[in-house]
């Protein structure tokens, strides 16, 4: 017979792990941004509402893996995003290989960006957009 011994939670620790949770949904929030949203830059032009993309007036197709992490590196842009937080942002998850998981879509975004694909940024450490936002054109 095996006699399992059960210990009362810690109110400490749970104050600990609930603090932590409500941190990275902050920190997740932080880097959401409105659907309905346009951004426009010199060259570039992403829709949120519709998910199209053009380079130089000529549409790109994107995955929607691919449309989300661009809007959200250009809807904060200039600063700077770690791997991580774009993998929690996009994906909605961790796994063992979030590193080249946001590598290879970014890689890929670059490519099919062509000459808007510079917007992107490598960092120390993550990513970021850069670019000269223009007037929304209504």
């Amino acid at each position: 017979m095996i006699v399992i011994k059960t210990r009362q939670p810690d109110p400490e620790l749970e104050q600990k792990i609930r603090m932590l949770l409500e941190r990275e949904h902050i920190e997740a929030e932080q880097i959401s941004i409105g659907s309905q949203e346009k951004l426009v830059f010199p060259g570039l032009t992403l829709d949120g509402m519709t998910h199209e993309v053009s380079c130089n007036g000529r549409k790109t197709s994107l995955t929607r893996l691919e449309f989300d992490l661009l809007l959200i590196l250009a809807s904060h842009e200039e600063q700077v995003f770690s791997k991580e937080k774009l993998f929690r942002a996009v994906w909605g998850q961790n796994c063992d290989d979030t590193l080249k998981v946001v590598a290879n879509t970014v890689s890929n975004l670059r490519k099919k960006l062509a000459d808007c694909g510079s917007f992107i940024r490598t960092t120390h450490g993550g990513y970021t957009f850069r670019g000269k936002k223009e007037n929304n054109p209504e």
